[in-house]
């Protein structure tokens, strides 16, 4: 196995924690309908692929929680709702902030304009790498392969010699076809314990 040149980390509840059922919660709480419409609203259409391929901006998506949902909060307070539902997973900061030191380090994952910029401005890990490569920003989501060489043009490696690290199986699938050293993630001891084969621990 060649050596590696190149780590890449999703975000979502791979850095940062989050429950998908308390912010359906929460979101449902915040406009008076059951959580099952809320659901039905958010997951059974396509504005979660939207969101995440940048077609929609911050207060677009306000509006849309505004007269379709019933939302009657202001555009500061949706953006509250929409992003404080985050918790740092410690052990895998603690895990990036060392590779980052023997290897360039990125970020790879599906997100949205809001997602970024509170992330950035809350989270030192932003901080510790050298780029990103983002899905609102690109138009791309995971699983498509061509996300994954936009990772390899930003990072100027083989995908034998790139590490991906995500929660998703399907993402960790479409990154293994395409040659990645593809893990995914079980927790951030088991990640320790996987970096520390590949030489990064």
């Amino acid at each position: 196995m060649p050596p590696v040149r190149a780590a890449f980390f999703d975000i979502g509840n791979v850095l940062l924690r989050f429950d998908a059922r308390r912010i359906l919660r929460r979101f449902a709480w915040a406009v008076g309908r059951h959580p099952v419409k809320v659901a039905n609203y958010l997951w059974h259409s396509d504005i979660g692929e939207r969101i995440e391929r940048g077609e929609l901006d911050g207060p677009e998506l306000h509006a849309m929680f505004s007269q379709e949902l019933g939302y009657r909060g202001n555009y500061a307070q949706f953006r509250v709702l929409w992003c404080d539902h985050f918790t740092l997973d410690r052990g895998t900061h603690a895990v990036l902030k060392r590779t980052a030191c023997r290897v360039p380090t990125y970020l790879l994952s599906n997100t949205n304009a809001l997602h970024i910029d509170f992330i950035r401005a809350r989270y030192s890990f932003p901080g510790l790498v050298r780029g990103a490569i983002l899905s609102h920003e690109l138009g791309l989501r995971k699983p498509d392969p061509a996300i994954y060489r936009a990772a390899l043009k930003l990072s100027r490696t083989k995908p034998e010699e790139t590490v991906f690290v995500d929660d998703l199986k399907p993402n960790v699938e479409a990154a293994q076809k395409l040659g990645f050293i593809a893990i995914r993630f079980r927790g951030a001891e088991d990640l320790r314990r996987r970096f520390r084969e590949l030489g990064l621990d």
